[in-house]
């Protein structure tokens, strides 16, 4: 207690506060250097502070006390950028995450220079991310046509561009050139960016047609025409083609003779039928994407009586086959199961002794086979997953008795250790959940956000999924996909798209053609290098 007592003054504005020392310094670098440096200020009692704004230096001591700091639309700038000035790491952490949670594609460009202006580096990756993904709606923003020309070349180079092809890469560069006479000597080094192989024929017939026009961009056309950046040489290697992000689906009744699979393509909105797992009498099994591979594990299997099943199913994406994985060690089923990097992870479920904390990874593609890590904290069955960067994470679930747990359990695979990160404010079995820009999202009965850095939890306000579960859960193209909404014990064939960025939650498909029930839903990112040659 005798540490908080305030032994400084502090004076804004002619206001003035009463604070402790210590319990700052441990807050602030700058209170540190401050009240315990060898300035002049570290002797005396009473400290003008000056260069800050009275009311949000006001919030920001309210919040040093309490941990509670008011934040809203109007001040939250301000707050973060007093915040920055005084190095308070905390308030400038809860700042970040209020404007990465206001995000939208009206504001996303503008959020990327002013994250990179204070130094804000996950606030600026999450701006990036919704240019990335939402690149063609942004084309016609002013603030694009402003940004500058580093700016552009880092969206034109990233392989995460969310466009069908490059038509629309080397049409946004033809526009953001054109504003401004002087941009022209960057023509060639941005149109450089753009991957020649991806670009449509009749995309090119027709700059053929406006090169000979006298729209302004027609220079520029001619200007190409005359000479084609260096990288677009003969024969010279290409770096990948920008990744393709696509949706699998598997499902259908346990007792037909294969469960189907189909491939969701979201830039063309096609459905495309895979080879179907041939497997008959198999249900409750995990589904999870490794790399550019689908894999099933376990499952629980009637032959004559019901029991669980070690099996594994790998589906490759490239050669369009299902080939035999190696077994797992213990056999399971109603588990979770995530891909991290090259390595796929096998989570808690049950066996037919009842439920396990039990945790096997497998580098798939490897001859090392599954080996088991360290368990989690409380064995689950049912729950949800999802990796966030170097972690995974296991939400909610049912306990050995039966009962819903209620904690997010968290796995950093480096360091090989479990940890419960936070508690659901709505806890729930069979929830579904997916990673969006760092943050984790679980549907079922509500729809929450979870910024894991400040456990902060949000409730998404869409009345149209209140009280509503689905079969899987999916990010593909920085969009969110909840597969198979559940009625009672039947499923509906049905896809909803979930967009915050846009401020989109529709149905797009009310008739996907995978068979319910639904068993998984996941997203393969295929990358394919290109030569290419004219």
């Amino acid at each position: 207690e005798s540490d908080l007592i305030p032994d400084v003054t502090l004076q804004v504005e002619g206001e003035k506060f009463y604070v402790n020392r210590k319990q700052l310094a441990l807050q602030s670098p700058y209170f540190r250097a401050l009240f315990f440096g060898s300035g002049i200020e570290s002797t005396k009692r009473q400290v003008c502070i000056k260069g800050v704004d009275l009311q949000h230096f006001q919030v920001l001591m309210e919040h040093s006390r309490t941990s509670r700091l008011a934040l809203s639309r109007e001040n939250v700038q301000g707050i973060l950028e007093t915040a920055d000035f005084l190095q308070l790491e905390r308030a400038r952490l809860l700042c970040c995450k209020f404007l990465e949670r206001q995000l939208h594609i009206t504001n996303c460009l503008g959020m990327m220079a002013y994250a990179w202006r204070l130094g804000c580096n996950q606030l600026y990756k999450a701006a990036r991310q919704v240019a990335l993904s939402h690149f063609p709606a942004l084309l016609a923003e002013e603030e694009f046509l402003s940004l500058p020309k580093e700016a552009v070349a880092d969206l034109l180079a990233s392989d995460d561009l969310a466009i069908a092809n490059d038509d629309l890469a080397l049409e946004a560069t033809l526009r953001w050139v054109s504003v401004h006479p002087e941009r022209g000597e960057h023509l060639l080094e941005l149109a450089g960016l753009v991957r020649p192989e991806s670009l449509s024929v009749s995309f090119i017939t027709q700059l053929l047609t406006r090169m000979k026009s006298s729209e302004p961009r027609a220079e520029l056309i001619r200007t190409l025409n005359h000479g084609f950046p260096a990288s677009w040489s003969a024969g010279q290697p290409r770096r990948a083609t920008r990744a393709r992000e696509s949706l699998f689906v598997l499902g259908g009744p346990h007792d037909q003779e294969q469960q189907w699979l189909y491939q969701f393509h979201p830039l063309s909105g096609r459905w495309q039928r895979c080879a179907p797992l041939q497997r008959k009498n198999l249900t409750q099994y995990s589904v999870a994407a490794v790399g550019d591979s689908v894999v099933v594990t376990g499952g629980y299997f009637r032959d004559v009586l019901w029991f669980s099943v070690d099996w594994v199913k790998i589906y490759e994406c490239q050669t369009r086959r299902w080939v035999d994985g190696p077994a797992l060690q213990k056999s399971r089923h109603s588990h979770c199961s995530v891909g991290l990097d090259s390595a796929l992870y096998v989570l808690g479920g049950s066996t037919d002794e009842g439920l396990v904390a039990d945790v096997e990874r497998l580098v798939v593609g490897s001859d090392e086979g599954w080996r088991g890590v360290s368990p989690m904290v409380r064995a689950v069955e049912r729950a949800a997953s999802a990796a966030l960067g170097p972690c995974l994470y296991v939400a909610c679930g049912l306990d050995e008795n039966g009962e819903v747990f209620s904690g997010i359990q968290r796995y950093r695979a480096r360091q090989d250790r479990w940890d419960v990160v936070s508690v659901s404010p709505i806890p729930r079995y069979d929830l579904v959940a997916t990673e969006l820009n760092g943050a984790l999202f679980l549907f079922g009965g509500q729809a929450l956000r979870l910024d894991l850095e400040t456990e902060e939890w949000t409730l998404l306000e869409e009345n149209s999924l209140d009280g509503k579960f689905f079969s899987g859960c999916t990010t593909v193209g920085g969009q969110m996909y909840l597969l198979s909404e559940s009625k009672g014990n039947q499923g509906r064939p049905n896809m909803v798209l979930v967009d915050p960025y846009i401020d989109t939650c529709v149905e797009v498909d009310d008739a996907i053609p995978c068979p319910v029930p639904l068993r998984g839903c996941v997203t393969v990112r295929i990358y394919c290098k290109i030569y290419f040659s004219i």
